[in-house]
């Protein structure tokens, strides 16, 4: 792989981190969707993996009562191939319909694949987030 073609990639991930964040904000599931791979799973503290249905209807139901902001650094991207591991510091906002807002912020270590057709997709995520 060339140099530039890594340069590529990496521009491509870091858009599809800043696309993930602002889909989060703007409650937008169906562009969320077609940012993973069909056979993601997420990891989180205390909790069972979750996978693509599973996160759409938490999504789904969190958009009811709540609004996100998002806010991504991302720290290191690693290419090998079709596979890439993303290291991200993830700050995520909750802000609840009666005005409450609850701040998490940690680590979130990514794994993407790329598909057939070339897109980067997210494929393992394993995200430590805690209360701030």
């Amino acid at each position: 792989m060339t140099t530039e073609s890594t340069q590529s990639d990496e521009q491509k991930i870091r858009d599809l981190i800043n696309a993930w964040g602002e889909a989060c904000e703007a409650g937008d599931l169906t562009a969320l969707m077609q940012l993973m791979a069909e056979d993601v799973v997420f990891l989180t503290s205390g909790s069972a993996p979750m996978r693509r249905k599973q996160f759409a209807e938490v999504f789904s139901a969190m958009g009811v009562i709540m609004d996100l902001t998002c806010r991504s650094n991302v720290q290191e991207i690693t290419i090998n191939g079709d596979l890439a591991l993303c290291w991200n510091l993830l700050e995520v906002s909750f802000t609840r319909v009666e005005g409450e807002t609850r701040k998490h912020a940690g680590n979130v270590l990514t794994a993407l694949r790329r598909g057939a057709d070339g897109q980067w997709r997210i494929w393992r995520d394993a995200n430590l987030l805690t209360l701030v």
